[in-house]
């Protein structure tokens, strides 16, 4: 049978090495706020300290060996000293706690209160050291045995007294915390008490450091619960604000989901008129400024059970019912918004509107992204159409993204099974009627179809698949001229497109590289062909990445040469190998595009960049690009694109008519 003495000491030091790994699983975990996460620490390790002495004054009393009294008299002063410094720290952490910040500044709440709590920390810690010398809380007598002292209950009183006053300022300010929250932070109080009061009762046991450590455990536990609801909270909400950020909103809608009552609602995206405008004149810190008011404001026009929340820049979305919505919209044709201007110290007042997109919901089975996105749709008509105010999403509208959704989600299917693959355009060139290369276009073999890039191209590239896409044939025009040299064909440089979105990718370069020598074939047949279209990216970028490509072996083209504006600034700044030149100029055949022409073409030359003719249809054109010098040809003149099995026949026959 386990005796009394064995129990207490059980708990001393089970509680004392519970509050060391509660520290120790605290200081690797992260915390929003320093301050609470150094409070939080030092409460559990100076709790599992003085428990830690209050077990090695049980295990050393009675003894009068000189190094045990010495233990004694030290762990014995540092219980007492470490229960008047767990007073300080507790304060601490329900300041925090309360008001997210401990000080004894002006403007600190219960300030007052929070000052005599420390005043009665240092008097406990000059009792404690008076204590030493006169014996007034204990003393040791000949057998090394511990003995109260005359003022012994005044070492209870004086913590206890200071956790009277933090309890106090927890019970004022009780609505600030839950329930739950509220009985765990008084157990400070209620648990040391009733501990205190059994241990004058029954001398000799250690019921108050008990009580103290369990308290201390409660609390780091429900610290650590606040805490990751904390988190939780701070991922659903927008910084700024303070209102429901995009992932908040989500996580509403979808706990309704499935629910009839979610068809009671709509769903608005509203943006606010001109607030570039609003920037520029007040500057960046009080356009926040204004933004948090303007979110305080809308936030008082929902209802308990709607939803406000801040999306990014000065767009919004409000989840209300149904027969809110009219009253909403009427709102923000003008909210007046009183701001403090911080450059001029006084008050400022500006009036916002805003153009909305409203989505009515009518489906209890849809994600909530997919309720957001149809709202944000909304928006988008409603600034594309006539700058109008309020725009309602229709079903047409609702078809058609449920469409492009559909075809998303069957692109990103098709890219993993392998359903993209290359069709090969032959070039010729027509002095000599011979194959000379070929272009790799992108076709989708889906559903039994063959499926153009006008198809699936747009929507990849304002997702950014193109880059999936354009890997993705590399690596099967990679895999065919392997099959073709196997085979001991001769097979000429291919041409393999890369959107010029690839070039957010530093080491677009390698990864290419990388591919091609994985599959084991001589660089030279491989020729990278990038778009003039696009000015994502500065030149500056793109002109790194051919010499990047140079560097490492291949060839470089020019897609659409003439198409944009920046083409002769291209040719001055990058050094392609070739240049396409757009079919607009091929097909139009005008006195002013055959002048252009003639220039490119003798410019081209002039610097050592070989040219090709592209969407060449007719032998009038075939006529006029020799004419001018233009030896390579690509259209539907001589072949459209092949796939690969009549792409190796031509490879076996690859003389052309003329």
């Amino acid at each position: 049978m386990i005796d009394k003495f064995t129990m207490q000491v059980s708990f001393l030091i089970f509680e004392a090495v519970f509050c060391f790994l509660s520290a120790l699983v605290y200081s690797v975990s992260r915390d929003t706020l320093r301050i609470r996460k150094s409070v939080v620490l030092s409460l559990n390790i100076s709790c599992g300290a003085m428990l830690i002495c209050e077990y090695l004054f049980y295990v050393y009393k009675g003894s009068t060996n000189p190094v045990n009294v010495v233990i004694m008299h030290v762990v014995n002063a540092a219980v007492y000293y470490l229960i008047v410094l767990l007073m300080l720290f507790y304060a601490m952490l329900v300041a925090i706690r309360l008001f997210g910040r401990f000080h004894l500044k002006k403007d600190m709440p219960c300030r007052k209160r929070f000052m005599a709590t420390c005043g009665i920390v240092v008097l406990g810690l000059v009792l404690v050291t008076v204590s030493q010398v006169n014996g007034m809380y204990y003393y040791f007598d000949e057998n090394n045995l511990y003995q109260r002292g005359p003022l012994f209950w005044l070492s209870s009183l004086i913590p206890m007294i200071g956790a009277f006053l933090v309890t106090s300022i927890i019970v004022q300010y009780r609505e600030r915390i839950s329930r739950s929250q509220l009985l765990v932070m008084i157990s400070y109080l209620v648990l040391p008490l009733a501990g205190g009061i059994l241990q004058w009762i029954f001398y000799g046991n250690s019921y108050l450091n008990i009580c103290i450590g369990l308290s201390v455990l409660l609390i780091f536990f429900e610290n650590m619960i606040y805490k990751e609801k904390e988190v939780i909270k701070a991922s659903r909400t927008e910084v700024r604000t303070g209102l429901a950020n995009e992932h908040g909103c989500v996580e509403w809608l979808n706990s309704m989901r499935g629910k009839e009552d979610l068809l009671g609602f709509a769903v608005v995206f509203f943006d606010l008129r001109k607030f570039s405008e609003v920037n520029r004149k007040y500057g960046i810190e009080n356009g926040n400024r204004i933004l948090a008011a303007f979110g305080n404001i809308m936030q008082s026009k929902v209802g308990k059970d709607e939803i406000l929340g801040r999306q990014f820049g000065d767009q919004f979305v409000a989840i209300v019912r149904k027969e809110n919505l009219e009253g909403l919209l009427n709102v923000l044709k003008g909210v007046e918004v009183s701001f403090d201007d911080v450059s001029t110290g006084k008050k400022a007042q500006v009036t916002l509107t805003a153009r909305a997109g409203v989505y009515m919901i009518d489906r209890t089975d849809l994600a909530g992204e997919d309720v957001l996105i149809f709202a944000g749709q909304a928006l988008s008509d409603a600034k594309s159409k006539g700058n109008a105010d309020v725009f309602k999403l229709t079903q047409d509208i609702i078809d058609a993204m449920v469409d492009r959704k559909k075809l998303e989600n069957d692109v990103r299917a098709g890219l993993e099974s392998g359903e993209f693959i290359p069709y090969y355009q032959p070039k010729i060139n027509i002095k000599t009627g011979r194959l000379c290369g070929a272009e790799a276009l992108s076709r989708w073999s889906h559903g039994g179809t063959i499926l153009f890039p006008g198809k699936y191209v747009p929507l990849m590239e304002s997702n950014d698949m193109i880059r999936l896409l354009d890997f993705c044939i590399l690596e099967s025009v990679c895999k065919d001229i392997a099959k073709w040299l196997e085979d001991g064909m001769a097979v000429p440089m291919i041409s393999v497109n890369f959107s010029r979105r690839n070039l957010i990718d530093p080491d677009l370069a390698k990864h290419i590289d990388s591919v091609v020598t994985k599959a084991g074939i001589p660089k030279n047949l491989i020729e990278i062909e990038v778009t003039e279209s696009s000015d994502e990216f500065s030149i500056g970028v793109l002109s790194t990445f051919v010499e990047q490509l140079h560097e490492l072996g291949y060839k470089v083209s020019i897609d659409d040469f003439g198409s944009a504006s920046s083409s002769l600034a291209l040719l001055r700044e990058v050094s392609f190998d070739t240049l396409k030149i757009d079919k607009g100029f091929v097909n139009h055949a005008k006195s002013k595009d055959l002048t252009i022409l003639t220039h490119i073409v003798r410019i081209s030359d002039e610097i050592n960049v070989d040219v090709v003719a592209e969407g060449v249809e007719q032998a009038v054109q075939v006529k006029t690009l020799d004419g001018l010098g233009v030896d390579v040809i690509q259209g539907f003149y001589f072949d459209k694109p092949l796939p690969k099995e009549e792409m190796t026949k031509r490879l076996k026959a690859p003389v052309y008519t003329l």
